[in-house]
Parts: structure tokens; C-alpha cells; sequence
């Protein structure tokens, strides 16, 4: 029997190659994806000084950070600015409001931009269905620091282990891999 972490490198890797792909055909082959699992400051300090060319401000942001203990994140840049994406992949019968809160709270202590509920082969409990149906406010929110708004954007996928493919749901903001490539390329 598998559990949830055995499943990570195959959601990596058709994640980091659809993104790769999309990169490519915007023409914006200067983008970089790189992947960690666990805490996240202690991981943006590896990749740090792992990467010298990392832009400065992603030093900045890792000193700011309080620890944050995640499933797994990905730092993209294009070698000037950066965004976090943060993965939440669950192994449940159903995911429900509380995994869903708990992507909310990491992205907003995190300050990510963008994140994403994963559960392998299953989909998510009828009212976590019908808050992200109705309720838009809680997959696209607005946060406001020192002055400067902040948006998040969040989405809900189910990995299919057999096909080794997502399932979109079409629940949340963020409703395919397209999408946050997309999105990822106007940010860069």
C-alpha cells in the first residue's frame, strides 16, 4: 500500500513538465522551477545556496519567513522576481474544508501566490464542492500588507495514480495546470 509522499515525484514531474511546456511555447524559456518538500524557509535557503544567480529578492523574502512545514512548494522565477505555488497532496477518501483551510493558511502566512489541493484518486466532500462552486472569495483571495494588496489564487485537482494524469475538477480558482501556467507567465 502507497502512501501520499510515495506519489510525489510523478505529480512533480507532470507538473514541472506541463509547466516547462507551457514556458516554452510563450516563449519564456528563462523561467526556472525548482522544487522543495518539508519546511519551507530551510528548503529556500538550500536551493539558495545551491542557485547563486537566484535574484536577491528571494533572500529577502526567505529571511522574512516564519517556519512553515509543507507537503511541497515550488520556487519559480525568471531570474529577477519569483512566486511560491504551494502543493498540499492529500491520500484521503475525500478532502474537505479542513485540508482546504489549511492550503489558505499556508499560502497566507507563506504569502504564496498561487496553491493547489491534490488528493490521489479521489475527489473532495460535497460541501468543500459546494463552498468552492458558489463561494469565489474563498479560491481568489485578497490580502493587504504595509500598505500593498497581495492576491492568492487556489485550486482543487485529483491526481489519477493508473493514468498518471490530473482530473480537473473545475473547483476554485486556479481550475488546470494550463491556468497557473498561464497566470505564472503574466507574472514574469
Amino acid at each position: 500500500m502507497r502512501n501520499e509522499l510515495s506519489y510525489y515525484p510523478e505529480i512533480l514531474d507532470f507538473i514541472k513538465t506541463n509547466l516547462r511546456s507551457n514556458f516554452v511555447s510563450a516563449d519564456k524559456e528563462n523561467i526556472k522551477i525548482y522544487w522543495g518538500r518539508g519546511e519551507l524557509k530551510t528548503n529556500l535557503k538550500r536551493i539558495i545556496s545551491e542557485n547563486s544567480s537566484l535574484p536577491s529578492c528571494i533572500v529577502e523574502y526567505t529571511h522574512k519567513l516564519q517556519p512553515l512545514d509543507l507537503d511541497v512548494f515550488a520556487l519559480i522565477t525568471d531570474g529577477v522576481s519569483f512566486e511560491i505555488v504551494i502543493l498540499e497532496v492529500k491520500l484521503m477518501k475525500s478532502v474537505g474544508l479542513k485540508e482546504w483551510s489549511q492550503l489558505i493558511g499556508y499560502c497566507l502566512v507563506s504569502n504564496a501566490k498561487y496553491g493547489l489541493l491534490i488528493n490521489i484518486d479521489n475527489g473532495c466532500s460535497s460541501r468543500l464542492y459546494d463552498i468552492l462552486q458558489f463561494e469565489n472569495q474563498l479560491s481568489m483571495i485578497t490580502t493587504v500588507y504595509n500598505g500593498n494588496e497581495h492576491n492568492h489564487y487556489l485550486g482543487f485537482m485529483q491526481w489519477n495514480s493508473v493514468t498518471h494524469n490530473f482530473e480537473y475538477s473545475n473547483l476554485g480558482y486556479l481550475k488546470s495546470l494550463s491556468m497557473l501556467s498561464r497566470c505564472l507567465i503574466s507574472d514574469f
